[in-house]
């Protein structure tokens, strides 16, 4: 974004401050929603994003969501493909880290070889989505404070150094809760179960209490289980599913809003803006207006 942006966005790689196990980390605040034509991207090694204000939510191949709210990180495992769902950052403040692939990092800086290889080996493994504990997120701050410190860029010793000590902590701590969380094999199934009739259905009708009783459990269980390893309620990823087949819509077709409200079960189009807004910080005439002028999402 340049230089003028700094205090929007900035990343450094990793081997310029010597930690060639990080490919290159970053931070990016949008005070608005900005419309992207980002389409699929994946790295040879995994990426982390904290979200530390607001919200926004990523889609991976096969429709699935990952939605993040404030006070959430998220993984993407290595050539995992991702976006942005319906083209459009909402108002955020995100933290991110790429980690470099195998043979990039096969000469870790801040982790021993054996902890490196044990480290991307934990990640993903037990779901995607965390809590941001205080101790990272204190860390994620600083770094961010650092980066925009003009120092780091003429090479300021005592600046890169409080900059390795931080990112190690947050890798520290991202591989602490990889590793010591881990959800039961049979309600993972139960909530693919739940996922699959959502997506099939595209969130409109899906009765969590019939599936809950065709799976053999209580809506309460379901619900729990679904909150845990998705990262929110069943009814609020049923109606991102209603919005992101909304975005299709606006971004695709010249049917008025009212129409598209319909289409996707909102009673109104007075309803469906505010839920719209709610989700991405625009309503559906603003995000149609911007997704025009960049040419539609890939």
């Amino acid at each position: 974004m340049g230089s003028q942006a700094i205090d929007f966005a900035g990343s450094v790689a990793g081997l310029d401050i010597s930690v060639p196990e990080v490919f290159r980390f970053g931070f990016a605040h949008f005070p608005t929603a900005v419309a992207t034509s980002d389409s699929w991207t994946s790295h040879d090694g995994a990426e982390i994003v904290f979200m530390l204000d607001g919200e926004a939510c990523w889609e991976l191949e096969g429709d699935f969501l990952v939605p993040l709210y404030g006070g959430q990180s998220a993984l993407f495992t290595s050539s995992l493909r991702h976006r942005i769902t319906n083209g459009i950052y909402p108002p955020s403040s995100t933290f991110w880290i790429v980690l470099s692939g195998p043979e990039r990092a096969a000469e870790p800086a801040l982790l021993t070889a054996e902890s490196c290889r044990k480290f991307q080996g934990d990640l993903g493994k037990r779901g995607l989505t965390r809590s941001i504990q205080s101790k990272c997120l204190e860390s994620i701050h600083e770094l961010t404070r650092l980066m925009k410190d003009k120092r780091l860029y003429s090479g300021h010793e005592l600046t890169i150094a409080e900059i390795r000590a931080h990112l190690h902590l947050v890798l520290i701590e991202t591989w602490k809760a990889h590793r010591y969380r881990q959800p039961h094999k049979g309600d993972s199934a139960i909530v693919e179960r739940v996922l699959e009739a959502m997506h099939a259905d595209c969130g409109n009708g899906v009765s969590i209490s019939q599936l809950a009783k065709k799976l053999g459990c209580s809506r309460g269980h379901l619900y729990n289980q679904f909150r845990d390893i998705v990262g929110m309620p069943p009814s609020d990823y049923a109606q991102r599913l209603r919005i992101k087949q909304s975005c299709r819509a606006l971004s695709s077709e010249d049917a008025s809003i009212t129409t598209i409200a319909h289409e996707n079960g909102f009673s109104s189009s007075q309803h469906f803006s505010r839920v719209f807004k709610r989700y991405l910080g625009v309503t559906p005439s603003g995000y149609r207006s911007q997704i025009q002028k960049i040419g539609p999402s890939p």
